[in-house]
């Protein structure tokens, strides 16, 4: 058994593998967990929540809170502004039933951090701390922390803050190896990680450690585990058009699907989405982005995917690919360079623009 197949508990939650997709902001719906869950994921996330958007009772970040009946395992995330707001809301969620719940303090979008919420937590030190006890005190479930290595290069708090984190009694904490200055174009800090990684050791044998950045194929996972001595890998962008990633590094080496493979799972996330949003215009729209990060890496694929980036109905996305299966052999791979053509494209800014404009609340992404 590879290490990622091993079993691993978080606090009293146990979770069948060591592989985690992250709350991707206007991504992490139930079409794509549940793709991602079949695929080998082993603990998935309900996309970042507001804390203020809670207090409000905001009926999107309601709506977003919704679990597919085949979901035995489902954690959610949320940040606020105020470490009492915070723990309001993890009660409420905890209410909700979720297994886990995790308190974001890394998303860097503009707009989050200008609330006073994600990676501006890391800014006020003795927040970190008062927001983890007291969201600890609203929940007896598994609670968990995401946070970056610092909000700048020359402020970098990663050490300090994992300190707190544990002292706070988290039952696992996740870090994203960049500071919230550091655009994706950077390299993953892997060193960076390690240290929280080498705090933690000497503090808990209990806490879960996670690691996140750059995951993008079963090499990456395992160099993130060798170089920083994590628990257990957290996916982000690697998943875009990819949900194969966790079963490829469950299965230790590289694993393409062939072609044939790939249109059996794109149509049944299909199928997903139009159970999950009804046989509706914003169903289609809502998945033109999976479709073009699917659709990425196929030979003559660009006229599909303009083709694609304009559907209205879930109908004539199913056409298109169809017609396009016709004419692909049942057994081609695609190119290894389409996950970084994919990631490049990906902007979690604009992601959670989109959820500003529907009336979500302030949520954001942490990838």
């Amino acid at each position: 058994m590879s290490f990622f197949n091993q079993a691993i508990m978080i606090g009293d939650l146990e979770i069948k593998n060591r592989v985690f997709l992250a709350p991707l902001a206007g991504v992490s719906d139930i079409p794509f967990r549940r793709i991602c869950q079949e695929l080998g994921a082993g603990l998935t996330y309900v996309e970042m929540l507001s804390a203020t958007a809670i207090a409000y009772k905001n009926k999107r970040t309601f709506e977003m809170m919704a679990r597919h009946k085949s979901e035995s395992v489902l954690g959610v995330q949320v940040t606020g502004p105020v470490a009492s707001q915070v723990a309001h809301a993890v009660s409420v969620l905890d209410a909700q039933g979720f297994d886990t719940i995790d308190i974001n303090m890394g998303c860097p979008v503009r707009k989050v951090v200008g609330a006073g919420c994600g990676s501006a937590i890391l800014k006020d030190p003795e927040r970190i701390t008062e927001t983890v006890l007291s969201s600890r005190a609203s929940t007896k479930r598994p609670l968990s922390a995401k946070y970056r290595l610092g909000y700048t290069r020359e402020n970098v708090n990663v050490e300090n803050t994992t300190e707190r984190v544990i002292n706070a009694n988290v039952d696992m904490f996740t870090v994203h190896g960049r500071t919230r200055s550091e655009s994706y174009s950077t390299p993953c800090d892997l060193l960076g990680i390690k240290t929280a990684m080498s705090v933690a050791q000497n503090l808990s044998q209990n806490v879960v450690k996670v690691g996140n950045g750059d995951i993008f194929c079963y090499s990456s996972a395992i160099k993130m585990q060798n170089e920083t001595g994590c628990d257990a890998v957290m996916v982000s962008r690697g998943a875009l058009g990819n949900p194969w990633i966790f079963s490829e590094i469950l299965a230790g080496s590289s694993l393409s699907p062939t072609f044939e493979e790939w249109f059996d799972v794109v149509m049944r996330h299909i199928s997903y989405q139009e159970e999950h949003y009804g046989k509706t215009k914003l169903a289609a729209i809502l998945a033109r982005k999976h479709l073009l990060w699917y659709t990425k890496g196929f030979p003559s694929s660009k006229g599909v995917r303009d083709l694609l980036n304009r559907v209205e109905d879930l109908t004539q996305a199913r056409e298109i690919l169809t017609d396009y299966a016709s004419r692909t052999p049942k057994d081609f791979i695609r190119f290894t360079g389409f996950s970084h053509e994919i990631t490049s494209s990906y902007d979690p800014k604009y992601e959670m623009d989109r959820n500003l404009d529907r009336g979500v609340g302030d949520e954001g992404m942490e990838a």
